[in-house]
């Protein structure tokens, strides 16, 4: 294993932090959420994510370097936020829905612009698995607001 990582490592380990800070975002919102659908949901795309998360690890290993942990301390901090904004709305369920809505598509602007990042086989198709689960997340999330 190298000091430096190539550029290739580089994409990985940012796919595999956004997977895995998303999964621990969902879990979290799963265990907070009363509406024991809307929990279900949470733990299916939170499930999700860990294969995904658990793929993009592989991959890192493949290359030679080891996947790294996301910051707990910041995860910690944007959880106790959304914690606290959903306390104070009237509806909880649907404000738990909005903000993993809105966190869907933050994340799918960001995959865009990393759509070009390494040109590598492996990353393009993991890339483009994470685009569409992206997608399919936020298409689940919206009906499940209506």
């Amino acid at each position: 294993m190298s000091i430096l990582r190539s550029q290739q490592q580089v994409a990985l380990q940012e796919l595999y932090r956004l997977a895995q800070e998303s999964a621990d975002h969902y879990r979290d919102s799963a265990e907070f959420v009363d509406n024991e659908a809307a929990a279900q949901l949470l733990n299916h795309i939170a499930s999700e994510r860990d294969q995904l998360a658990q793929q993009l690890a592989q991959a890192i290993r493949d290359t030679g370097d080891l996947p790294t942990a996301p910051d707990a301390d910041r995860e910690a901090g944007e959880q106790l936020i959304h914690r606290l904004h959903t306390w104070f709305t009237a509806d909880q369920t649907r404000d738990v829905l909005e903000q993993r809505l809105k966190a869907e598509q933050a994340l799918a602007n960001i995959l865009r612009e990393n759509k070009d990042a390494e040109n590598a086989d492996d990353y393009q198709r993991l890339h483009e698995h994470f685009i569409s689960q992206v997608e399919n997340v936020t298409q689940k999330l919206a009906q499940a607001m209506a």
